[in-house]
């Protein structure tokens, strides 16, 4: 019997550190870590070139944005479906209480699409925005195409 319980104990640690794990590796070591933390850099630079505090990386709403970033692959569409889920998933991981998101499609590097975001008003204006920390989720469809999604939270 006590052999049963250590199993199945065993089993359940495994199991959620396997689920958890697993997503903030893709983020932090996976295949485009460079690229998103490349964004992140390039993001804080001007935030702080505009008198902006630097967002903290937050590799819990990189799951998230991940998720929907994967989610518009799947479409094969950039948009903000279902954002306010987002913003509520933040709120019960990290008490975020306000939030914004940028996405985007089809550039190649770090710079394009930063570049992209910041030559569009409404990406300008989340990036310069009062936010604490951010989340970026960035993967290739299988046509080798990136596709990005930058979340922006304040607690």
């Amino acid at each position: 019997m006590l052999l049963k319980k250590s199993l199945i104990a065993l089993f359940v640690t495994l199991f959620f550190i396997s689920c958890s794990d697993n997503d903030s590796e893709n983020i932090i070591s996976g295949e485009h870590a460079e690229i998103t933390q490349q964004i992140h850099k390039l993001v804080n630079q001007h935030r702080v070139s505009k008198g902006k505090s630097e967002l903290t990386f937050s590799n819990e709403a990189s799951v998230i944005a991940l998720k929907h970033t994967k989610y518009m692959i799947g479409l094969n569409q950039i948009n903000h479906d279902k954002s306010d889920d987002r913003f509520k998933e933040l709120q019960n991981l990290d008490n975020a209480m306000a939030f914004a998101e940028n996405v985007a499609a089809l550039q190649k590097t770090a710079e394009e699409v930063v570049n992209a975001w910041l030559n569009s008003n409404g990406h300008r204006k989340n990036i310069e925005g009062n936010y604490t920390h951010t989340g970026i989720g960035v993967e290739k469809n299988s046509a080798g195409h990136y596709y990005f999604t930058q979340l922006f939270y304040s607690k």
